[in-house]
């Protein structure tokens, strides 16, 4: 049975689940890089081999009491580069179901709009000399990469009442990165790679992403609290 079910968590709990959550996930990402530091991935393998490398994670992450759920939850975000998936979360609706939500909607294009921005921006980025890679781009950059997943990671809970509180939250945090975003694109205004026009280019595009996200939020919240009356 699922923390939340046969119940209706507010934000703040939400909150509270998912920072613990992550927790757990950091353990296990440090597990798992522990682990691949002496018996890395087996890229471009036979696929006999790579079974036998996923083995070998397994029997290692079982050593260290992660249950079978936590495991493959780690090779599903391995393999597609997704956030983590917990058994039981997105399974309220079906994709063809989703279609017939708005807000979902308006979560796939918003994920659609912070990958291109962010990818943009990363290519533009690497081309740019090392030496001229400062703490504030690297965080600009890391940033706008992580608004996608955050908002990945709601969709991910889905839109049925049990999960949206939590869904809500994820999108409020990627607005907070947005709002991160912005105020570290101001320390770079100076920067000696960043002329006028990008400038005023990368802000327009950095805002209208965050105020598409602070409108995700209300359209959520209201769903939510017409859920509840």
């Amino acid at each position: 049975m699922l923390p939340w079910e046969g119940e209706i968590w507010d934000e703040e709990r939400w909150e509270a689940y998912l920072k613990a959550r992550r927790r757990q996930i950091d353990r296990l990402l440090e597990d798992y890089f522990a682990f691949t530091r002496y018996d890395p991935y087996p890229e471009h393998a036979l696929p006999d081999q790579v079974q036998a490398w996923r083995q070998r994670l397994r029997s290692f992450l079982e050593a260290r009491g992660w249950s079978q759920a936590a495991i493959q939850g780690l090779l599903r975000a391995r393999e597609a580069g997704w956030p983590f998936e917990e058994e039981g979360i997105g399974e309220g609706e079906s994709e063809a179901e989703e279609t017939l939500i708005p807000e979902a909607e308006a979560c796939r294009a918003l994920m659609a709009q912070a990958r291109a921005l962010a990818n943009a921006v990363l290519e533009w980025a690497n081309r740019l000399p090392g030496t001229l890679k400062t703490s504030a781009l690297v965080h600009f950059c890391t940033c706008l990469a992580q608004i996608p997943l955050e908002l990945a990671e709601g969709h991910m809970l889905g839109y049925e009442r049990e999960t949206l509180g939590g869904n809500i939250v994820c999108a409020r945090h990627a607005l907070i990165t947005a709002n991160r975003a912005l105020a570290t694109l101001a320390e770079l205004r100076l920067a000696p790679y960043m002329t006028a026009h990008r400038y005023r280019t990368l802000y327009e595009e950095v805002y209208e992403l965050r105020n598409a996200l602070a409108l995700h939020v209300q359209r959520l919240r209201t769903r939510f609290q017409v859920g509840l009356d």
